[in-house]
């Protein structure tokens, strides 16, 4: 099976360019005669929308949105994020979804089980945890689908999180019981300077542990004070990163399910200052492009404060 990540940068609730940038990977991949290409979580609207979820006419445009990019998948199975209705009249009224799209339709749907609601977190206003595990066979190989903080059940001991653990359940540990072949996290994990060596780290746990291959893609881009990082990666079952997507850009890789235990990736030894730098010139080009903003105003006092800011800006 032919696997691409699609590593993108969303702009919420602008669902035309969303949905654009998405059916343009679809046809891409198409041409590499790919099998299943996966997106980040909420991609169809982009993360975070916050309120926006309380709005009838966003998840009206969300559900519209799901169902134009499902027609592309002719020939190709899609993986994308967006919100999804509750039918169950207990509890809140949405899921935080994946939604498996081939055939030109919606195949099955995986709600995220683990809602985050710490530092700038707070899911659990919005969507109704998932308690329902399951797995979708294709080209007969069986797909887990797992959606960000569902990895996050257990972390490295020497991380403070970990010691202040906020998790009894395993989605890890229910889905193992389905014996998947893969399994695929679509996240958006927002940009710290030791964020990228946690994910790393809870990732390479997670595919040691259960012995499975997983496919992760992060989305990248700025959301007014938020920066994604990107940094998407495929790891063997051994827990060895057998590739590793761009830091701090958008970018697109196509694997074989069969290489990946054959795969050597060399991980880059990026400087703390370096990644800062690169988030924080990321955060300003898109606050700008988003906001549609073409000028900016220094104040230039002498000092080393506002010239790194003009620095940055340049950049």
């Amino acid at each position: 099976m032919k696997i691409a990540l699609a590593q993108l940068n969303y702009h919420i609730g602008n669902f035309e360019a969303n949905v654009s940038k998405i059916t343009q990977s679809i046809n891409k991949a198409k041409n590499d005669n790919v099998d299943l290409i996966i997106f980040s979580e909420l991609s169809v609207c982009g993360y975070p929308p916050h309120d926006l979820l309380e709005q009838e006419n966003f998840i009206t445009n969300c559900n519209i949105a799901v169902e134009q990019i499902a027609v592309q998948c002719s020939g190709i199975a899609a993986i994308v994020g967006a919100p999804s209705i509750n039918p169950n009249k207990k509890g809140k009224n949405l899921f935080n979804s994946a939604f498996f799209l081939a055939e030109g339709k919606i195949q099955e749907i995986f709600n995220k089980s683990l809602l985050p609601t710490y530092d700038i977190f707070d899911e659990y206003r919005y969507f109704e945890p998932n308690s329902e595990f399951k797995t979708i066979t294709y080209k007969g190989e069986k797909i887990a689908v797992t959606i960000c903080e569902d990895l996050w059940d257990k972390q490295p001991v020497n991380n403070q999180f970990a010691r202040n653990q906020l998790y009894i359940n395993s989605p890890m540990d229910e889905l193992s019981k389905l014996n998947p072949d893969f399994v695929v996290n679509i996240s958006a994990s927002p940009f710290s300077f030791n964020q990228s060596e946690l994910r790393k780290d809870i990732l390479i746990d997670k595919a040691k542990n259960f012995n499975t291959p997983i496919f992760y893609v992060n989305q990248v881009g700025a959301q007014t004070e938020l920066i994604f990082d990107g940094g998407s990666m495929i790891l063997n079952s051994s827990g060895s990163i057998a590739d590793r997507l761009h830091f701090f850009q958008e970018d697109y890789k196509v694997f074989d399910l069969s290489d990946i235990n054959n795969l050597n990736y060399t991980e880059p030894k990026l400087q703390t200052i370096e990644k800062i730098h690169d988030a924080l010139v990321l955060g300003i080009r898109d606050y700008f492009n988003k906001m549609n903003f073409k000028q900016a105003t220094l104040g230039l006092s002498g000092g080393i404060d506002s010239a790194v800011t003009a620095v940055l800006a340049v950049r």
